[in-house]
């Protein structure tokens, strides 16, 4: 606590308060006059009443006041418009461009390996093949001795050597024979119904070009035993036009059917033909031209009806 005295000399000595702190300290001064003590809190408050006006009162009696607020003043707006400023260049900056993704690498093209001269043979023959079909069933016909084999075979599980079964075969009654003839006949009745099935299940122009892959095969294959004669007989197709025959082909029919030819040989007899087609005049020839381009103008008019069928 301190006396009254103490407290008046010290408020003598306080400088002149701002307006705002006279009433606080009005009161304190009008306590200490009469007569009580004041507390220590109330003493720092009058402290910090007395450093503020001190603080205001020099501020106030400064003459550069003016001068350093209006400094102050216009640091604080350059600092805003530098800001500013900043802000609006930040904002006047493009954004960057994205990279663009690198194209992905082409994989190196794979260089054709070359093939040499057989192995283009191999390929080209195998697409023949494809294209020239495969018959279910052979063609060819079996005949008794086939049959009797086949099922004397069956019944022996094939110990019995082939010349035994000839043997025996030439050995059998006429009565035997008739019966194994009765079952090949069959049998061949029965695989040609299946072969003309097959055909009939591929449209004419199917066999057309099987038949002429046929042909490249035979070419190809020929002298080589390579798939032996395998798919290179041609198809048989009621279908297809038969194809046309030339003016030598109808002569030689026709003297090869006469009787003057008895007892020759096929090579001989086709040479005497040949050599009797070469020594016709024009006119005795213009007969079997006018067949000839009467049998091609009948294979013309069957094809289109085949295409146009096709199609």
């Amino acid at each position: 606590m301190l006396a009254r005295g103490a407290f008046c000399r010290l408020a003598a000595e306080v400088p002149k308060q701002a307006t705002h702190d006279l009433p606080k300290l009005a009161t304190l001064v009008q306590t200490a006059r009469s007569g009580f003590s004041l507390p220590t809190r109330s003493l720092a408050h009058v402290l910090q009443l007395q450093t503020r006006s001190y603080a205001t009162a020099k501020a106030a009696n400064d003459p550069a006041a003016p001068v350093k607020r209006a400094v102050k003043a216009k640091a604080a707006a350059g600092k805003k418009v530098t800001k500013t400023t900043t802000a609006k260049k930040v904002a006047a900056k493009k954004p960057k461009k994205a990279k663009k993704k690198a194209a992905p690498k082409k994989p190196a093209k794979k260089r054709k390996k070359v093939l040499t001269d057989e192995e283009k043979l191999k390929a080209q023959i195998s697409q023949l093949r494809k294209v020239a079909l495969k018959e279910p069933v052979s063609r060819a016909k079996v005949s008794a001795f086939n049959v009797y084999i086949a099922e004397n075979t069956k019944s022996t599980k094939g110990h019995t050597a082939l010349s035994e079964f000839s043997k025996s075969f030439k050995d059998i009654s006429p009565a035997e024979r008739e019966k194994w003839n009765q079952l090949a006949a069959e049998r061949n009745e029965a695989r040609l119904a299946e072969y003309n099935a097959w055909v009939k299940s591929h449209t004419p122009e199917e066999i057309r070009l099987a038949n002429n892959a046929r042909k490249l095969l035979k070419r190809k294959l020929a002298g080589k035993n390579k798939g032996g004669i395998a798919r290179t007989q041609l198809i048989e197709d009621d279908r297809q036009p038969k194809r046309p025959t030339s003016s030598w082909t109808i002569f030689f029919a026709e003297r090869q059917s006469s009787s003057d030819f008895q007892g020759i040989s096929i090579p001989e007899r086709s040479k005497l033909i040949a050599a009797e087609w070469k020594s016709l005049s024009a006119s005795e020839k213009q007969r079997f031209e006018d067949q000839g381009a009467a049998d091609r103008q009948r294979y013309a008019r069957e094809a289109a009806a085949v295409s146009s069928t096709a199609g």
